[in-house]
């Protein structure tokens, strides 16, 4: 499993880029609205500078015609730009269209294995799945994931599924035991996962026991 991180913010791009632990960067309309007054194109290169690798950039309306023009405009500014689309009958169109221009997209918002076989059907590069908002409905969030993998694998669908809606770090661990081949991980949780008392704990008994020889390294 690859971990792609979900954020526009450029400082927690470098941090997490140079621990050596991401491959690609997601985002959309409300992830770039709070980075108050950034050019889209501008931050979008800046991140493309960092991590050269997937970063997904979300259409903004519902309009096939729209979607497909913004998309092609996205996609002209770099080519490892994956333009997200909605998952709704527009959205689909628009992948297919895109997927014949040979531009990479990433059907997003998907809550049912069905709208996933949708997004495979068209050739999305990537499905994105929403955990943590399936669960909000009662559903079995796990499950989803599991199956649309199994799918997948069975019928030979190139497309990737992209887990995101990440509340904790269980979620983490739950996407890729499912069967997840992404999960995108919102900056925080990257701290916390290489984060642990007991680990600080036993580092820091080694560096005194190797404080009190004082022997130079």
């Amino acid at each position: 499993m690859d971990l792609f991180i979900d954020t526009a913010n450029l400082d927690e791009i470098k941090e997490i880029a140079g621990w050596g632990v991401i491959r690609g960067v997601t985002t959309n309309p409300k992830i770039f609205s709070s980075e108050e007054g950034v050019d889209l194109k501008t931050r979008v290169m800046e991140i493309l500078k960092v991590l050269p690798g997937p970063l997904s950039v979300e259409v903004t309306t519902n309009d096939f015609e729209e979607m497909v023009s913004e998309a092609m405009l996205y996609a002209s500014w770099s080519s490892h730009i994956v333009v997200k689309v909605p998952m709704n009958a527009g959205g689909l169109r628009a992948a297919k269209v895109l997927g014949e221009k040979n531009i990479k997209t990433n059907v997003t918002a998907i809550m049912s294995v069905n709208q996933a076989l949708l997004a495979a059907c068209v050739g999305a590069t990537y499905a994105s799945i929403f955990l943590a908002r399936i669960g909000d409905i009662g559903s079995d969030y796990s499950e989803v994931i599991r199956q649309t993998r199994s799918l997948y694998d069975r019928a030979g669908y190139k497309t990737k599924i992209i887990v995101g809606s990440i509340r904790h770090l269980q979620h983490i661990n739950q996407a890729a035991e499912a069967g997840t081949h992404i999960t995108t991980v919102p900056y925080k949780f990257f701290r916390e996962m290489a984060h642990h008392p007991q680990t600080d704990k036993t580092i820091n008994e080694f560096l005194e026991a190797w404080n009190k020889i004082k022997q130079p390294v």
